[in-house]
């Protein structure tokens, strides 16, 4: 999995002092910054724009923004976001009828590519050539365009499903996002995490990132260690097959594991097969087994132990 990053949504910020809170987040180990940019049409609400972004571009060196573009017209401002100093441009799939054009766009510019979808877009309208040209998804959890949201957890499987389907692709959530709802988010397979007011609005912004950080960097450790159980084809121990239930505890006070963690629901029959055929293949490239290769022709032996 790629690796995880933390990225600050300065919409939860003093935007009256907007370069500053940037510095801030940066000193504090922020690994980007995230840019809500608001047309006012494709959302009801304005916020930031191309001069905005240039402003915090040369009073913050060397900082990464993250432009979530909430806009109508997703094509229309792929060269000023470039030109203002943007490092990633993440349009709404549903705000274009061919996002490949807007891809094109987007990558013609040196920009990072990326695509966000609503929560009411269900992942599979991510077709795999889309999937494949971007290098981020994002998976809103709450509807852009409105703050004070609660996180929709029914959002996950999308994560899951993204995460599946594209397994060295970054995959971003926004909205809602924060130490109580940050484990489901990581054990869905998310690595760029946005959080606003949960990050901003801290006394110790260091400890929130670091927090969230980490329970990502754990998730993706567990995941990895469950692949390897499954190709390998053994079950998780019970001790580890634990659930979010009623009155289940979560962000700091947590050790929850989702059922989202559990690679059967990553990967379909085939992947699952695909995975178990390249770990026995590995094995047997290193260690033939003889005993097998009993009645074989030299020829037949010959080629099953050098694959040839």
């Amino acid at each position: 999995m790629p690796a995880v990053k933390i990225a600050p949504s300065v919409l939860a910020s003093d935007l009256g002092n907007l370069n500053c809170e940037c510095i801030r987040m940066m000193e504090n180990g922020a690994d980007w910054l995230h840019m809500d940019i608001m047309d006012g049409h494709f959302v009801p609400n304005i916020v930031m724009g191309a001069p905005v972004i240039a402003s915090v571009s040369k009073a913050v060196p060397n900082i990464f923004m993250d432009c979530h573009m909430m806009v109508a017209d997703p094509g229309k401002w792929v060269k000023d976001i470039a030109d203002a100093g943007g490092a990633s441009y993440t349009f709404h799939l549903e705000a274009t009828d061919d996002p490949m054009d807007v891809v094109r766009q987007i990558k013609a510019t040196k920009m990072r590519a990326a695509v966000a979808i609503n929560p009411g877009t269900p992942a599979s309208e991510i077709s795999d050539e889309l999937g494949n040209a971007v290098d981020m998804i994002l998976v809103m959890t709450v509807w852009p365009g409105a703050g004070g949201q609660k996180f929709m957890k029914e959002c996950m499987p999308k994560v899951a499903e993204l995460r599946a389907r594209f397994p060295d692709l970054d995959v971003e959530v926004d909205g809602g996002v924060g130490p109580k709802t940050i484990d489901r988010c990581a054990d869905a397979g998310a690595n760029v995490i946005v959080a606003g007011t949960a990050v901003f609005n801290h006394p110790k912004p260091k400890d929130v990132i670091a927090f969230l950080r980490v329970r990502c960097e754990e998730a993706q450790e567990r995941i990895k260690r469950e692949r390897e159980r499954l190709a390998n084809g053994e079950e998780l121990p019970p001790s580890e097959r634990k659930d979010y239930g009623d009155g289940r505890r979560s962000g700091y006070a947590s050790g929850a594991i989702t059922p989202l963690s559990y690679p059967r629901v990553y990967m379909s029959a085939a992947k699952r097969e695909k995975l178990r055929r390249e770990s026995q293949g590995a094995e047997n490239r290193e260690r033939p087994n003889m005993a097998s290769l009993s009645g074989m022709s030299s020829l037949s032996m010959t080629t099953a132990v050098n694959g040839k």
